[in-house]
């Protein structure tokens, strides 16, 4: 398919650390490369800078909460004196609210990109929509709109070790150093927090016998609970075995110096495309590890899991690759070879730029639009009144 230039506008949910955002990103900067007029239209955040350091225009927009009439009225605004051809929302709130902007002025086309581990029943059934794993396809394959399967890229040429002219800060604190990275919000949300602190318990166990240390680069709003968690660790170990570096907007240099990397999305993806062994993050106490036998799992459910055992899961596991660096060898560069086959940010822009055309050729229907409006009016009135149960039941 001929690809004719477009003017995007790019709507991530917000501009904070995170695996959802930086994708829109990095695939904005990806079509502008491709001759496309590209606008990101988000709140400020720590991920400005990037949009900034990539070359992308970026409009201020009103927070993305829920349905934001105000956040709605400037998309709008904006679409109309940009001429935009269409907008590109990443995750429900942006998605939900240029739908109902969408119906208003009809004058941009829509596509939608949900992340997250969950497709809300309330998102509109007719507009594009892109997931990022195989398990979610497959819940939402009969919905009346298109469906694309587009696995979270990553850009493997700026994500690998010889793309860093030095190594420095140096996180380890002595050459022997076993360093073990985290890099995600430290957040409750998918047990995040959760697992951060499960990890920062087995390292304790491990440095016992030899030196380790844990980094841990995000933050959010777990992170007094994390901190606490931290101090007691490193009040109890002869050195400073855990080491919270907050956010960081390029976290390269501790993905390239670490021996092995826990993570989950997005940052699993970085881990292996630095070549570095993988220990797989989810929630509810699931950890595994990421090997040939493990990879077809996670090519169906995304690099995430739900149960398991916590700290007696994650503890065998880190004595594995703590204990045999010929193995983390191994794993690391049979890893690089699978993000950079697989995770392409590049084939991923090709995808996508398909996805935009077939899009834009399609013209809304009124009639669907507006009996698809009516369900996701519906369904959303009913995720509010459940919200209010819950938060009334909990206070």
């Amino acid at each position: 398919m001929s690809a004719r230039p477009l003017r995007l506008i790019i709507c991530p949910h917000e501009l904070e650390m995170g695996g959802s955002q930086l994708n829109a990103i990095e695939l904005a900067a990806r079509a502008q490369d491709r001759g496309h007029q590209v606008i990101i239209f988000a709140p400020p955040g720590p991920l400005s800078t990037k949009v900034a350091n990539l070359g992308l225009q970026h409009v201020l927009s009103p927070p993305a909460n829920m349905l934001s009439r105000n956040w709605m009225r400037a998309l709008n605004q904006l679409s109309l004196s940009w001429k935009a051809d269409l907008v590109h929302t990443y995750e429900w709130a942006p998605s939900l609210a240029a739908f109902y902007g969408r119906f208003v002025r009809r004058d941009f086309h829509l596509v939608m990109t949900i992340l997250s581990m969950d497709i809300p029943d309330f998102l509109p059934r007719t507009v594009p929509l892109i997931v990022g794993t195989e398990e979610l396809r497959r819940q939402v394959a009969q919905r009346p709109g298109p469906v694309y399967l587009m696995e979270p890229p990553i850009d493997t040429d700026a994500n690998s070790t010889s793309a860093l002219a030095t190594q420095t800060p140096t996180y380890r604190s002595s050459d022997d150093q076993l360093l073990v990275s985290m890099v995600c919000r430290v957040t409750d949300e998918l047990d995040k927090a959760s697992g951060i602190i499960q990890a920062m318990s087995v390292v304790q166990q491990l440095s016992s016998s030899q030196p380790v240390r844990l980094v841990i680069a995000g933050d959010g709003d777990a992170m007094d609970k994390v901190r606490d968690a931290a101090n007691e660790a490193n009040q109890t170990a002869v050195a400073e075995i855990v080491v919270l570096l907050g956010n960081m907007p390029d976290p390269r240099q501790l993905y390239a110096q670490s021996d092995i990397c826990l993570g989950m999305g997005s940052s699993a993806l970085k881990a292996l495309s630095f070549g570095k062994p993988l220990i797989v993050q989810g929630a509810q106490g699931y950890w595994k590890l990421l090997d040939e036998r493990s990879l077809p799992e996670f090519l169906v459910q995304g690099f995430y899991g739900v149960g398991g055992t916590g700290e007696l899961g994650l503890e065998p596991l880190m004595q594995l690759l703590a204990g045999d660096p010929t193995l983390r060898t191994r794993l690391g560069a049979w890893g690089r070879e699978l993000a950079v086959k697989r995770f392409s940010l590049t084939r991923a822009a090709e995808d996508l730029e398909e996805i935009y055309q077939r899009a834009g050729q399609t013209p809304p229907n009124l009639l669907d639009e507006t009996r698809s409006l009516a369900e996701s009016t519906f369904d959303y009135l009913k995720f509010l009144a459940s919200r209010k149960l819950i938060s009334r039941g909990t206070t």
